[in-house]
C-alpha cells in the first residue's frame, strides 16, 4: 500500500465514522420525536426507550451506511480537488480510479459486512427491540412466559395450516380449530373442531367435522372424539413464538417463504424482501462511486455543497427505492426486479459520470 493510498484511506475511514455518527443523532433525535407521544402515553421509563433504540441501533446503522459513505467519498476527495491535491495525482500520471480505488475497495469490504452484519445481528436485534417496545413500553402482552396465543396462524409442513381461536400454551389445548389441508395451491381437506388438545404422544380432536374435497364431490365426516396421527405438528412447534417477515435472517424468510407457497399464498411481498437483503448492501460501492465522480468535477465543491448533494442524492435514492419495493409488493413487477431498480438505475448514473470525469 502506497502512502497516499493510506493517506486516502485515514481521512476515508474518520469521515465515515463521524458520517455514522451524525446521522445515526439524526434519526434517532427525529425518531424520538415521531414517537414521543407513544411514550408519554405508556409511562415508558428512560431505561426502556434507551433500551429500544440500542437494540435497534444494528438496523439504524445498516440503513445509514450508505449515506455516510456517501458523505465521506465526497468529503475526502472534495478537499483534494480544494488543495489541488487530486489535480497533483492527476498530472503526475495516476489516474482518478487509481487515486480512489481505496476508497472503492473499502465500500466493498462494507458491503459484504453489511451482508454478514444484516444477516446474523440486524433480524435478532430488531426483534429485541420490538419485543421491548411491545412488551414492556406497550404492554399489549404479558410480560415473562407467553401463557396464551389469540388467534393461532402456523403454517406446518405438508401443506398443512392452523387456525386456532386460542391456544393455551401451558396446558397445550386449541379451542375452535381449523386446520386446512393443500394439495398445491387446491384445498383437498378441512377439519374443523372446538378443542384440540395434546395427550402426550398426539394431537386429539374434540368434537368437529372432516370436510374432503374429492373429485367426486365432497365427503362430509363427523366426530366427538378423533387421534390426530396425521398431525405431525409438536406443541413446542405451535408455542414458537411469531416473527415478522422484515424481522427474519435470509434462511428464516427462505423457508418462510417456501411454507407460504406450499399454503397457496401469495410470495411476491415477501420475495422482494428477500431479494432486498442482498441488493442494499451494494448501494456502498454505488454511493462510492457517484461520490468519487462528483467529488473530481472542475468545479470544486465546498463542504455545504457537498452535504447538499449528499442529502439530494440519497433521498432520491430511497424515494426510489420505495417505489420499487411497491410496487414488487403489489406484484406490479417482478420481485427481483422491484428488490434491484434502484441500484441498477444508480449505478448506471454512477457508471456514466465516473467514466466522464476519468477522461
Amino acid at each position: 500500500m502506497k502512502i497516499h493510498d493510506r493517506y486516502i484511506l485515514s481521512g476515508f475511514w474518520r469521515n465515515v465514522l463521524l458520517g455514522i455518527l451524525a446521522f445515526l443523532v439524526i434519526y434517532v433525535t427525529v425518531d424520538i420525536n415521531e414517537k414521543i407521544d407513544n411514550f408519554i402515553d405508556h409511562h415508558a421509563t428512560v431505561l426502556e426507550i434507551s433500551s429500544y433504540y440500542f437494540f435497534k441501533l444494528p438496523w439504524i446503522i445498516l440503513l445509514i451506511t450508505p449515506v455516510s459513505i456517501l458523505l465521506a467519498t465526497v468529503f475526502t476527495l472534495g478537499k483534494l480537488s480544494r488543495q489541488n491535491e487530486l489535480t497533483a495525482f492527476i498530472a503526475s500520471g495516476t489516474s482518478l480510479l487509481r487515486v480512489s480505488s481505496p476508497i472503492i475497495i473499502s465500500a466493498l469490504s462494507i458491503t459484504l459486512f453489511s451482508i454478514a452484519f444484516g444477516e446474523f445481528v440486524v433480524p435478532s436485534a430488531n426483534r429485541r427491540g420490538e419485543r421491548i417496545m411491545a412488551v414492556d413500553i406497550e404492554e399489549n402482552q404479558q410480560r415473562g412466559n407467553f401463557k396464551y396465543k389469540a388467534n393461532l396462524h402456523y403454517q406446518g409442513e405438508n401443506d398443512r395450516t392452523y387456525y386456532a381461536e386460542r391456544y393455551d400454551i401451558s396446558l397445550k389445548i386449541m379451542k375452535n380449530v381449523i386446520i386446512q389441508e393443500y394439495d398445491d395451491s387446491q384445498l383437498i381437506r378441512r377439519i374443523d373442531a372446538k378443542k384440540v388438545f395434546w395427550d402426550g404422544g398426539k394431537w386429539v380432536l374434540i368434537d368437529g367435522i372432516i370436510r374432503e374435497f374429492l373429485p367426486a364431490g365432497e365427503i362430509v365426516t363427523t366426530f366427538e372424539r378423533r387421534a390426530g396421527d396425521d398431525l405431525p405438528e409438536k406443541p413446542e412447534d405451535l408455542a414458537k413464538e411469531e416473527i415478522e417477515p422484515e424481522e427474519m435472517n435470509f434462511l428464516e424468510l427462505r423457508q418462510y417463504i417456501d411454507r407460504i407457497r406450499r399454503g397457496g399464498g401469495a410470495i411476491d411481498k415477501y420475495l422482494v424482501d428477500l431479494y432486498f437483503k442482498f441488493s442494499f448492501p451494494f448501494t456502498n460501492v454505488i454511493f462510492a462511486m457517484i461520490g468519487i465522480a462528483l467529488s473530481s468535477a472542475k468545479r470544486k465543491p465546498s463542504l455545504a455543497t457537498g452535504f447538499g448533494m449528499t442529502l439530494l442524492i440519497s433521498f432520491t435514492y430511497y424515494g426510489i427505492l420505495r417505489i420499487g419495493q411497491a410496487l414488487g409488493h403489489s406484484g406490479v413487477m417482478q420481485p427481483v426486479l422491484a428488490a434491484w431498480s434502484g441500484n441498477l438505475l444508480f449505478l448506471v448514473v454512477g457508471g456514466v459520470l465516473l467514466y466522464r470525469a476519468n477522461r
